[in-house]
């Protein structure tokens, strides 16, 4: 029992320095994406603890698994070449019992990239959805304290990529909530045309939405412009006449925070119950709604949150069968062999997420097969080691000498 401790202790404290070393150099390079957006923020410091907190589950579910398969390969190796191994085999201990350890470090990690992926990542998207909310509405505060003037233009009443909106208001009463002659201009892209918005008159007001205080901004008796764009043709413009459009400010303002891919998605903030109650709707819904990309990555985000930590209980016992060598050899098989594990695993993952997306197979089969891979690699591999186990003869020699 105190060799399977031992052997345990090394394998969990070299997956925590692993874990530690990845997920920084992840975290550094995903951080780049957030950059401009801590700036935007008022509290610099906040706002990177909050989007650290955003990117740990995301992280955490890639780098444990790497980890895991890293460290019991290069323990198990350390043994091999200290003859450690030698003198378990020797005392009887065959492959199978050398794997309860790295089996039972599996099963701990399995339960925690599960509670990870189900309940901490979706925790994560819904308070970094309040931080944006909190940002958003402080800069539209800022706004209206500071910037909103009659006979003012504003460039850009807020940016976020390529997209900016345009503010200019003729005429506002002293407590700045009624205005006249608005005109709004908003781009999407800076080579594009604008679309314009001009209004007879507005108002802001504060109001109470989900929980949360929110500044709708109303214009009233306005027309929209919107630019036709054809290749090869000049543009043409169509008309909107409204007599009142709503705009939520802080909604506005917030998708300034939402960088790329790690945006706080609502679905993908539900916890396990909540999240197959929505995909049980979006199914009954619209029978059409394989063909909708969005739906079908909601569905396989779901299944592939569940089936990749399964793959931790696989993992490990791959990284002993590919630790175990001749000590009288060089460890860059091992090394080689862990590199075409690593990649074939991610790759397989990556291919299932496309399967799904392109209707080869239901979500919640496809990505159940790289855990299935894993699981059939590991018996392959195990029946491997347990018919030519490493450096026998001076095995047979004990044996023989007793």
């Amino acid at each position: 029992m105190k060799l399977y401790l031992t052997f345990l202790k090394e394998i969990i404290a070299l997956t925590g320095v692993v874990m530690a070393a990845l997920s920084s150099v992840m975290f550094l390079f995903r951080i780049l994406n957030f950059v401009e957006y801590i700036f935007i923020s008022q509290d610099g410091l906040v706002s990177f603890f909050m989007f650290v907190v955003f990117l740990f589950p995301s992280i955490f579910k890639f780098t444990v698994p790497i980890s895991l398969l890293i460290s019991t390969t290069v323990v198990t190796l350390r043994m091999s070449h200290d003859r450690e191994l030698e003198a378990w085999m020797a005392a009887g201990v065959g492959v199978l019992r050398f794997c309860v350890a790295p089996f039972f470090c599996g099963t701990i990690v399995t339960l925690l990239t599960l509670w990870s992926a189900l309940y901490l990542e979706p925790l994560s998207r819904r308070e970094f959805r309040k931080f944006k909310w909190m940002h958003a509405r402080r800069s539209v505060e800022a706004l209206i304290e500071n910037k909103l003037k009659e006979k003012t233009f504003l460039s850009e009443l807020f940016r976020t990529g390529e997209s900016s909106i345009s503010f200019y208001v003729d005429k506002t009463d002293d407590s700045r909530h009624e205005f006249k002659g608005v005109f709004l201009s908003i781009s999407e892209n800076k080579n594009a045309f604008s679309t314009v918005v001009v209004a007879e008159s507005g108002s802001l007001r504060k109001e109470m939405r989900n929980g949360y205080s929110d500044y709708v901004f109303t214009l009233r008796n306005g027309t929209t412009y919107s630019p036709r764009i054809e290749q090869g043709k000049p543009p043409q413009w169509s008309t909107l006449h409204f007599a009142e459009s709503r705009m939520s400010l802080v909604n506005l303002f917030s998708k300034q925070f939402d960088p790329g891919s790690f945006d706080s998605n609502d679905i993908r903030s539900l916890y396990p119950s909540e999240y197959l109650k929505e995909l049980k709707k979006i199914r009954e819904g619209d029978v059409n709604w394989r063909q909708n990309q969005r739906m079908v990555r909601d569905h396989g985000f779901f299944y592939e949150q569940v089936a990749v930590p399964f793959s931790c209980l696989f993992l490990p016992i791959i990284g002993v069968c590919l630790g175990m060598q001749d000590p009288r050899r060089k460890s860059s098989t091992a090394y080689l062999g862990l590199g075409i594990c690593l990649l074939f695993y991610y790759a397989s993952v990556m291919l299932c997420q496309q399967l799904a997306l392109r209707n080869f197979a239901p979500p919640e089969i496809t990505l159940w097969l790289p855990p299935l891979i894993m699981l059939i690699l590991t018996l392959l591999m195990l029946r491997w080691r347990a018919t030519n186990p490493p450096s026998t003869g001076f095995i047979e020699f004990l044996r023989r000498k007793s």
